[in-house]
């Protein structure tokens, strides 16, 4: 009777559940936590020149005192995560992002004849979002321990100049894909999670009102309970 209980339940178990990590889990409710380093690129912030009235019959239009051109650079940073599963290949995901980029402002073009000189300062980049992440479990490999995804979402981009006494805020909306790698064996919830996003920006340490598009990309610890 045992023997004929257990084929019977061997013959309704979904192939595809049996091998997502080699466990039923996740599962609607299940919880997973990341965190790790986030790498985000750079962008132009534009040119401009420093003008002036000119004085009279010394020409017509303004006189330019000097030009100056800023740039955005490429920072490291941290990110974590907490996500829920809502089915057992759909899950919501709140995060965090944190990273310190530089603003480097060449300063040319001195109406004095002054040596070009690069000024820079340092912000405080945070960026918390939400996202909805779908799994792929057609697509897993190694006996279910990868498992790929795409993700999309959206959220509030907070930026503080040098010494916090400017506060600069905009919207972000991104989506990407990755892939996550769980370790061990069915008792181990423990694993890697890799993504690569296109966050679409606009405010915050911006000269312009245009949307910029920021590439991203982050490699993390994640738990599942």
């Amino acid at each position: 009777m045992a023997i004929c209980a257990a084929v019977l339940c061997a013959a309704f178990v979904d192939p595809a559940e049996a091998q997502w990590i080699g466990r039923t889990a996740p599962h609607t409710g299940s919880v997973e936590v990341s965190g790790g380093a986030l790498w985000s690129n750079g962008f132009d912030l534009g040119d401009s020149t420093a003008e002036e009235t000119r004085n009279i019959n010394s020409g017509t239009g303004p006189f330019g005192l000097f030009s100056t051109s800023s740039r955005l650079a490429p920072a490291p940073g941290g990110v974590g995560r907490l996500s829920v599963y809502v089915t057992r290949d759909l899950a919501i995901e709140a995060g965090v992002e944190y990273a310190r980029p530089q603003i480097r402002t060449r300063v040319s073009d001195d109406a004095e004849g002054a040596d070009a000189v690069t000024a820079t300062e340092r912000i405080a980049r945070y960026v918390f979002n939400g996202s909805v992440v779908w799994h792929l479990p057609p697509l897993t490999f190694a006996g279910g321990k990868g498992v790929p995804f795409v993700l999309g979402g959206g959220g509030y981009l907070r930026e503080l100049h040098e010494g916090n006494e400017l506060l600069e805020t905009g919207r972000e909306y991104h989506a990407g894909a990755g892939l996550k790698y769980w370790f061990g064996d069915s008792r181990q919830r423990l694993g890697l999670r890799a993504d690569v996003q296109i966050s679409m920006r606009k405010g915050g340490v911006n000269f312009g009102t245009t949307r910029r598009a920021v590439p991203t990309g982050s490699l993390s610890l994640a738990y599942l309970f």
